[in-house]
């Protein structure tokens, strides 16, 4: 590859300077908003590269950009936490995938929390996926993967401790069914000193559809809506809400 390749252009300084993503290897992880789920609409796959026929999801684009490997290890569907009851549901994060994030990674996100609030009491399950299994969101102290807080706090912990020298990052899901989810995942951002961006809206990242920030108004969520999901009853994001995302992301990648 060229030195060009290697590097980017600074607008605002006007000089070429290194980029610091080129042949890092990225583990990505998530549940269907990583993984994709255009189901009853428009999808794009790569035509040939290293990618040739995956999806055009965030990870993916990013990655092709920058010449990253990728551990892809998002699957729809896929919480954070474990239901406390064994056997009620298996498709957990904290269920020992986490384990299986290669020693040689130099970057780790983490997108969860939509489904643990579809398996919260109550829940309504609006994206339909699999309820089995109530999970509780817990407290910030929690230490099992039993709920929402105990999960992340079981997962950073040993992704600190196995992959001290990985960049690692959070995004904040959108999606979610209440706020609780998003302020719990901040929250244990700031406890395990882990970056974190956003993706309901802040002061520093675009809102993405299904925001639960109440700080944004009902009309930009409507707009957002209408312009970022797939379409019909499926609500996951589309194929320009991957790419309107993924130049925040690796933004954020490079901050790591």
């Amino acid at each position: 590859m060229s030195v060009l390749q290697r590097c980017i252009f600074n607008e605002k300084e006007k000089k070429w300077i290194t980029n610091i993503l080129y042949g890092k290897k990225w583990a990505v992880c998530g549940d269907s908003f990583t993984n994709g789920d255009f189901s009853g609409g428009y999808s794009e796959t790569f035509e040939d590269g290293p990618f040739a026929g995956k999806y055009k999801t965030y990870g993916y684009l990013i990655a092709e950009r920058n010449h990253m490997t990728v551990q892809h290890l998002a699957v729809g569907g896929q919480t954070m936490a474990m239901p406390p009851v064994p056997g009620t549901f298996s498709n957990s994060f904290s269920n020992g995938i986490y384990k299986t994030i290669d020693e040689d990674v130099d970057y780790i996100t983490l997108y969860y929390g939509i489904n643990d609030s579809h398996h919260r009491p109550s829940s309504t399950g609006s994206d339909g996926e699999d309820q089995t299994g109530i999970i509780h969101l817990g407290a910030i102290d929690d230490t099992d993967n039993t709920t929402f807080y105990g999960a992340w706090n079981v997962v950073l912990e040993y992704l600190i401790a196995h992959h001290p020298y990985a960049h690692i990052g959070i995004l904040v899901s959108n999606g979610c069914e209440t706020d609780d989810y998003r302020l719990a995942t901040i929250e244990v951002a700031k406890k395990w000193g882990i970056p974190y961006i956003d993706l309901n809206g802040d002061e520093r990242t675009p809102m993405m559809h299904r925001s639960t920030n109440p700080a944004h108004c009902d009309r930009a969520k409507e707009l957002r809506m209408e312009a970022f999901k797939v379409g019909g009853r499926n609500s996951h994001p589309n194929i320009k809400a991957h790419l309107y995302e993924s130049w925040f992301i690796e933004d954020f990648l490079r901050t790591l």
